[in-house]
């Protein structure tokens, strides 16, 4: 009796069973998430000794501008390749140190932080390029300010240290204008001017349209969205507990035994919500009557936060701030990324592997349920024989009836192997 197994319609649902509770499994560990880039990306590391830091802030945006064949706007841009790059800093520059200063007034004022700004580096680029059908404008300025007085306490005892992080998040709403030996006079901070002192024949056609509305409507140089977009509680929290040893002092940090605490924001998923852009997309007609169109790509603000110890974030008269300690706490379990708890994650794991366990069970079952039994007969053999003996009897057989059988019982014979 032979068995075989049927490729029925059952055990192709089995598979599409298996894969769709493979994904249920994902969602259930990592959530559903959406990797984005950042208007403002912000970086910064917050050391237990309170020296000053370094911190970054990458604003970018771009602007893209589609136009018809022999349009006015097709004649200013078409081929039009320009590179804007230069960097200044706030120790040579005096209306760079004014900035410095009036970013100062809105940590002070706006945000109630005691930290301060007592250097400012800018870096500044603005590329501009033209085609056929349609020109880019891509911005991105970088600002790497010197922070002290971040550290409102210190640790003492079972007392944790606490870190101001309101700074982090000013809006520079003021104009900023630098002036370059190869540009001249730059405005960094709201587009349009860029474009009005570099491509003044685009500015004077595009003067009154809605186009000039959307280059004008923002400035730059707000990072306010960092914690209005994304609250630091909701942001993503990985305390890693490998201490920083000697070993890695190559990598700048010197043999510090203290382990780090890394906050991250700018990914939509489960646990933080969903993340949305306000990007423009429209229609516009030129001053020549014509009809253009255009759209920007503002992504999702996005921040990286590393501080020394075991830290927790906390909301202290509408201000930000975190409590660090050198070790774990005892009192507050271990978290991954998306603030999940160690141990919920191990539990959904369990969960996961329960089900694929049922799941397996259950397949097993139903592919059992599709095996079909089909009767062959009896299965005969042949005594084995040396291959020479088999000629001899082809040959005798052959000389009595040519080439039929030598008796009319004999059948196919299936050999046994």
């Amino acid at each position: 009796m032979l068995r075989f197994i049927s490729d029925s319609e059952s055990t192709r649902n089995v598979t599409r069973r298996l894969i769709v509770a493979s994904v249920i499994t994902g969602l259930l560990l990592f959530g559903t998430v959406s990797p984005s880039f950042a208007t403002v990306n912000f970086s910064a590391t917050l050391p237990m000794a309170g020296n000053p830091i370094n911190p970054t802030y990458d604003f970018e945006k771009s602007f893209y501008i589609n136009y018809p064949a022999g349009s006015k706007l097709q004649n200013i841009l078409q081929n039009k390749n320009e590179t804007i790059v230069f960097s200044d800093n706030s120790t040579s520059d005096p209306a760079l140190k004014t900035f410095m200063q009036q970013i100062n007034t809105d940590i002070i004022t706006n945000e109630h932080s005691t930290a301060v700004i007592t250097d400012l580096v800018v870096n500044y680029q603005l590329l501009i390029n033209g085609y056929s059908d349609h020109a880019s404008f891509d911005y991105k300025v970088v600002l790497t300010p010197t922070i002290t007085g971040y550290v409102l306490n210190k640790a003492s005892g079972d007392i944790p240290q606490t870190f101001d992080a309101s700074w982090m998040a000013f809006n520079a709403s003021s104009p900023v204008t630098i002036t370059t030996s190869q540009y001249g006079p730059i405005e960094i901070n709201y587009p349009i001017d860029a474009i009005q002192s570099q491509v003044p024949d685009l500015y004077n056609a595009l003067k009154g349209t809605d186009a000039f509305n959307v280059f004008k409507a923002h400035n730059l140089l707000d990072a306010t969205g960092l914690f209005s977009q994304q609250p630091v509680d909701k942001w993503d929290a990985l305390f890693d507990p490998a201490y920083t040893l000697t070993e890695t002092a190559g990598y700048g940090y010197q043999g510090q035994k203290i382990a780090v605490t890394t906050f991250s924001s700018g990914l939509s998923n489960a646990f933080s919500g969903t993340l949305h852009v306000n990007n423009i997309d429209e229609d516009f007609t030129g001053s020549d009557g014509v009809k253009y169109h255009i759209s920007t790509k503002e992504q999702a603000n996005a921040g990286t936060i590393n501080i020394e110890g075991h830290a927790n974030p906390n909301k202290v008269q509408g201000g930000w701030t975190f409590g660090s300690t050198a070790q774990a706490s005892s009192t507050s379990g271990t978290t991954t990324a998306g603030g999940t708890s160690t141990m919920m994650v191990y539990g959904m794991a369990g969960f996961a592997g329960v089900i694929a366990v049922v799941i397996f069970i259950w397949s097993n079952k139903k592919m059992k349920q599709t095996i079909t039994e089909i009767d062959t007969g009896p299965v005969e053999y042949e005594e084995r024989k040396h291959w020479a003996d088999k000629f001899d009897g082809e040959s005798s057989g052959a000389t009595s009836s040519g080439n039929q059988p030598s008796s009319p019982d004999d059948k196919t014979k299936r050999s046994a192997i």
